[in-house]
């Protein structure tokens, strides 16, 4: 009886282990060359920005919710300590990114120019700089944006999430300008970004996305995120720009939703990126900033992103910083007690069948006084 349960008990643990881990797709060798503005580990880089959620709340190993993501983060090289820039809320977040210092903006989402710390980050240099000083070309797409460089929010386009027009030297530019632009002529489109990546005349080396704040899940679910990048991802991928060229894909979340610090889901991909890679050494919005100036020897913004270690062990060929610690699995209520009840019920079967058992080979009674009553089969069972 106990037999056909605990082999039961053992297939359905295995089962479900293995449907546990998402599924991970396998990136397509490229054969790659070399652009104008070539980099020393890549010469395309295009940046994503997602909203508000922990590792944990996204990678499915660990209790989250998108199944794509998970898939992708496996196949390509995921940090899982990046702990973002440590302060919330969105905007300081996007000002780190992009001009290595958050400004003193913590707790403030307002707009350009609206108070002290906005009005700092008005006359600061930035990436914007550093990039054009070294001959690169640069692009930023923003979905849902009204027209280029739009300073306010307007239906799901946050001005807040765009950082380039916090910078009085790209607002006040209509040069500069025309290169933050709308990442598609509609709601949620992409059309324009995914256009540009298909061939390097429109390609430019620094590229940035930023979603609408239903794609980005800021106000809406995970699941529909995760489904909105399991659309363009791989439209980005098998464009001709990542198919041909040393191109980056860097997907990365502003912040989590934990008071204190927690890691936030940080995958580099790409042709260049290292496969089914994972690193636990840890690592902040800087250190994205830091890699783009090794990788094109620009000049440092400020002391973070100075300090800050770069993360060019995600690319092939280059050396691992240390151990990969994966994120804590945990074991699903469900589970548990899809384990427990019935063991508990093995359990009982055992011990009312041990004590049957011992009722019918037990030793005889002691000799009774007379006109005792023997004792019943009852008095052996349960």
């Amino acid at each position: 009886m106990m037999r056909p349960i605990l082999v039961a008990l053992l297939l359905s643990f295995v089962l479900f282990t293995a449907s546990a881990h998402p599924t991970r797709t396998t990136p397509v060798p490229t054969v790659l060359r070399r652009s104008a503005a070539a980099g020393a580990y890549f010469d395309y880089v295009l940046v994503i920005i997602m909203e508000n959620h922990n590792l944990c709340d996204v990678l499915t190993s660990c209790g989250g919710a998108a199944t794509y993501l998970s898939g992708f983060a496996s196949s390509y090289g995921l940090a899982t300590q990046d702990l973002y820039c440590s302060v919330h809320p969105s905007l300081p977040n996007y000002l780190c990114l992009s001009g290595a210092s958050d400004f003193g903006c913590q707790g403030y989402d307002g707009n350009p120019q609206s108070n002290s710390c906005t009005n700092q980050a008005w006359q600061a240099t930035n990436i914007v700089d550093r990039l054009e000083t070294n001959g690169l070309t640069w692009k930023a797409y923003m979905e849902d944006m009204p027209s280029n460089c739009y300073a306010t929010n307007s239906g799901d386009y946050a001005v807040r999430h765009n950082p380039f027009v916090y910078y009085g030297n790209i607002r006040n530019d209509t040069t500069r300008c025309a290169r933050v632009v709308p990442a598609g002529p509609s709601a949620g489109s992409d059309a324009t970004l995914l256009a540009d990546l298909g061939s390097t005349s429109t390609a430019s080396n620094y590229m940035w996305l930023t979603p609408n704040i239903q794609n980005d899940m800021h106000s809406s679910s995970i699941p529909k995120g995760d489904a909105y990048m399991s659309t363009l991802v791989p439209q980005i991928l098998d464009s001709t720009v990542f198919k041909t060229t040393k191109a980056a894909l860097y997907v990365t979340f502003d912040e989590g939703t934990s008071t204190n610090p927690s890691p936030i889901y940080t995958v580099w991909a790409g042709p260049v990126a290292k496969t089914a890679y994972s690193s636990s050494f840890g690592y902040n919005h800087f250190s994205f900033l830091a890699t783009v100036e090794a990788n094109w020897k620009l000049t440092n913004l400020t002391a973070n992103d100075r300090d800050a270690p770069n993360m060019t062990e995600f690319f092939v060929g280059q050396p691992s910083r240390g151990v990969s610690v994966p994120p804590p699995t945990p074991f699903p209520f469900g589970i548990v007690l899809g384990l427990a009840i019935p063991i508990a019920a093995v359990a009982i079967v055992a011990f009312i069948l041990l004590r049957r058992r011992k009722g019918k080979t037990a030793s005889p009674p002691e000799p009774r006084p007379p006109g005792d009553q023997p004792a019943s089969d009852d008095e052996w069972e349960l």
